[in-house]
C-alpha cells in the first residue's frame, strides 16, 4: 500500500514538472511567433495541460482499463471546469466576454450532447468515435483559421538559440509526462484494489485531480500575476475540448465498450458549460459568488462519487 502511495506521489511530481517544462516553453514559443493570448491559452496551454490526461488515458486503455481511462478524462473535465475556475474566481474576477471566446464556449456546450450520445450508446467505437473526432477536427480547423487571422496583430520576436532550448525542454516535459502517466495508472490501480473501491472512482477523483494539476497551477499563477484572463478561461475550455473530444475519441481505436453510467457527471458538465455561455452572452464576469457555486458543483460531484 505504501509503495502504491509512493507511485502516486512520484507520478504527480513527474506530471507537474513535465507540464511545467512543456507548458512554459510552449507559451514562450507562442509569444515569439506572435500568437494572441486567447490562442496561446486555447491551443498551446490548453493542449499542453491536456498532455497528462492524454498519456494517462491511453496507458490505461492499452492496459485494458477503459473504465479508468474514461474516468480520468471525465473527472479531469469536471475538476477543470468547477474546481479550477471556482478557485480562480476567488482570487480574481474572471472575464468571460472577451472577443472570440463565445464560439469556443458554443463548441464546448455542443460537446455535452455528443457525450450524452456516447454514454447512451455505451461505446466509443463507430459513430461515437466519429462524432467526437469530428467535433475535435472542426474545433482545430476553427483554431487554425483564428491563428492565421491573428498572426499579424501581435509583435513577433526573433527566433534564436533560446527557441531551440525551449524545444528541448518541451521534449523533456513529454518524457516526464509519459513516465508520470505510467506511475499514476499503476499506483491508482493498486490503490483501488487495496481499498476495495472501483477503478472508476479512483480515476475520477485521484487520477483526475493529478492530471488537472497543470491546469490548476497554471490558472493559480495566472491569477496571482494578474495575467490576461483569456489565458485562464482559454486554458480550461481548450483543455476540456482536447480531453473529451480528441483524447476520448481516440480511445475508440482500443475497441472497448463503456460499462459505466455518466449521466450525473454530464449533467454537472452541462450546468458548468452553459453557465459560462450565459455569462458570456450577458457580458458578466465569473465573480466570487458564482465561483463558490462552481466549487459547490465540484463538492457535490465528489460526494456523489464517494457515497
Amino acid at each position: 500500500m505504501l509503495l502504491s502511495v509512493g507511485y502516486v506521489i512520484a507520478s504527480i511530481l513527474l506530471l507537474y514538472f513535465g507540464a511545467e517544462f512543456s507548458l512554459n516553453s510552449a507559451e514562450k514559443i507562442g509569444k515569439k511567433l506572435g500568437f494572441s493570448p486567447l490562442f496561446i491559452g486555447m491551443v498551446l496551454v490548453g493542449f499542453g495541460t491536456s498532455l497528462p490526461e492524454f498519456f494517462v488515458a491511453h496507458i490505461a486503455a492499452y492496459d485494458e482499463k477503459m473504465t479508468m481511462a474514461v474516468g480520468s478524462l471525465v473527472g479531469s473535465n469536471i475538476s477543470n471546469l468547477c474546481l479550477i475556475l471556482g478557485v480562480g474566481s476567488l482570487l480574481v474576477s474572471l472575464k468571460t466576454f472577451s472577443n472570440g471566446l463565445r464560439k469556443h464556449l458554443v463548441i464546448h456546450c455542443a460537446l455535452i450532447p455528443v457525450l450524452f450520445f456516447v454514454a447512451y450508446n455505451k461505446s466509443l467505437q463507430g459513430l461515437s468515435m466519429f462524432l467526437l473526432l469530428g467535433l475535435s477536427l472542426a474545433y482545430l480547423q476553427m483554431l487554425f483559421i483564428e491563428m492565421k487571422q491573428s498572426r499579424g496583430m501581435y509583435q513577433k520576436e526573433k527566433i534564436d538559440e533560446q527557441t531551440y532550448i525551449l524545444l528541448i525542454k518541451i521534449i523533456i516535459g513529454f518524457v516526464f509526462l509519459y513516465l508520470g502517466g505510467e506511475l499514476l495508472v499503476k499506483g491508482g490501480t493498486e490503490l483501488a484494489q487495496g481499498f476495495g473501491v472501483s477503478e472508476y472512482i479512483i480515476s475520477a477523483i485521484l487520477l483526475a485531480f493529478g492530471t488537472s494539476l497543470p491546469e490548476l497551477i497554471t490558472s493559480f499563477i495566472a491569477c496571482i500575476k494578474k495575467i490576461d484572463t483569456d489565458v485562464i478561461i482559454g486554458n480550461i475550455i481548450g483543455s476540456n475540448l482536447f480531453n473529451c473530444a480528441l483524447i476520448m475519441g481516440s480511445l475508440g481505436f482500443y475497441k472497448a465498450d463503456l460499462v459505466i453510467s455518466l449521466n450525473t457527471e454530464l449533467i454537472i458538465l452541462a450546468i458548468g458549460s452553459v453557465g459560462l455561455l450565459v455569462l458570456n452572452l450577458f457580458k458578466l464576469p465569473l465573480n466570487k459568488i458564482l465561483g463558490i457555486g462552481y466549487l459547490g458543483l465540484y463538492g457535490f460531484m465528489v460526494y456523489f462519487w464517494i457515497s
